[in-house]
């Protein structure tokens, strides 16, 4: 008799256990956040996006991606180097030790002659990592958690320097992203 009352007691919390667990933000409001107009004279493409369980675990992402227009010129030799922007959201709710590494960071800055890797922190608020890299393919990346919650990321190519990671985060809204946790 105590066997079947424990086994009840340990399914009654399993249960509960799991649908407590909150769920993951749907892809379409993610892609909410994203930035909705040309960055940079890139031309945005259509967002992307993805919402899915499997074995009891949610995930959800959403993303878009800038690119430069094409022209009559990229096939020439002295065209310039196509560039590019891809931005994604993503949401941890499921992995809370996901975002731990962003909360617990130290001030950071390593530089090899490849590139570098530093700690950031964006509109005064949200940490994150950014890299860069130079060399014929320059490259740059972004990211940082936002309300415990979620991961952004941005990455670049084909740009001079970082300055365009902040006009990308600008072009996001973070503010909503944060009310919908």
């Amino acid at each position: 008799m105590k066997t079947i009352i424990y086994a009840i007691a340990i399914g009654i919390l399993a249960g509960t256990t799991l649908t407590a667990q909150p769920k993951v933000v749907h892809f379409k409001k993610l892609q909410e956040c994203l930035p909705s107009k040309d960055i940079a004279g890139l031309k945005r493409a259509k967002p992307t996006g993805t919402t899915q369980t499997a074995m009891g675990m949610s995930t959800s992402e959403a993303g878009v991606r800038f690119e430069t227009p094409p022209s009559d010129e990229a096939q020439t030799e002295n065209a310039p180097a196509p560039k590019s922007i891809e931005v994604k959201i993503a949401d941890m709710v499921m992995m809370p030790y996901a975002l731990m590494a962003f909360g617990n960071q130290q001030d950071y800055e390593n530089e090899t002659e490849e590139g570098y890797e530093k700690s950031v922190t964006l509109k005064s608020k949200y940490k994150g990592m950014e890299q860069g890299r130079t060399g014929e393919s320059k490259s740059c990346k972004v990211s940082f958690g936002v309300a415990n919650r979620y991961i952004v990321t941005i990455e670049t190519y084909g740009f001079p320097d970082n300055k365009i990671l902040g006009t990308v985060v600008d072009a996001l809204d973070l503010d909503k992203l944060e009310k919908f946790n």
